[in-house]
Formats: structure tokens, C-alpha cells, sequence
């Protein structure tokens, strides 16, 4: 794979690289999300981090995960 920004090439070796997941909002919404994403099956809601208040804000909260490319085509826990 490769990323174009403005007309410069950068090659990524994708079998080195992790895919990271960004949930961004109410803690709420953050924590409803990752028990959803967990029923469908797309990652196990361990994998996710606590989500954390978002600094300068009253209200946004993060919560970061990070999944294999290898797993990224295959529901959790399931093997090859």
C-alpha cells in the first residue's frame, strides 16, 4: 500500500502496521458503542481502552483500540 499526500509517495509495510480504532464522545455513547461493536462481533470490548475524559472538554470522552491487520477480515475469537 501506498499513501499519496501531496504528490510525495510513502510506502506502508501493512503486515507491520496495527489498525487503531478512536471512539470519541459522551462516555455514554463511547461505552454503548463498544458493547455494540462486541455483539457484532467486531472486537471483544477488553481490547478496548477505559474511556478517558478528553482534555479542555466537560463532556467528550476517548476510548482507543488496536487490532492486527491480520484479524481485521475475521470476528474476534475465531481462528484461521
Amino acid at each position: 500500500m501506498t499513501i499519496n499526500f501531496g504528490g510525495t509517495h510513502r510506502p506502508i509495510d501493512d503486515a507491520q502496521k496495527n489498525l487503531q480504532f478512536y471512539l470519541l464522545g459522551t462516555r455514554e455513547e463511547v461505552q454503548a458503542t463498544i458493547n455494540q461493536l462486541h455483539a457484532l462481533r467486531f472486537s471483544d470490548r477488553v481490547r478496548w481502552s477505559r474511556p478517558m475524559p478528553v482534555s479542555g472538554s466537560d463532556w467528550q470522552y476517548i476510548s482507543m483500540m488496536e487490532r492486527d491487520h491480520s484479524i481485521g477480515s475475521q470476528p474476534f475469537g475465531s481462528s484461521k
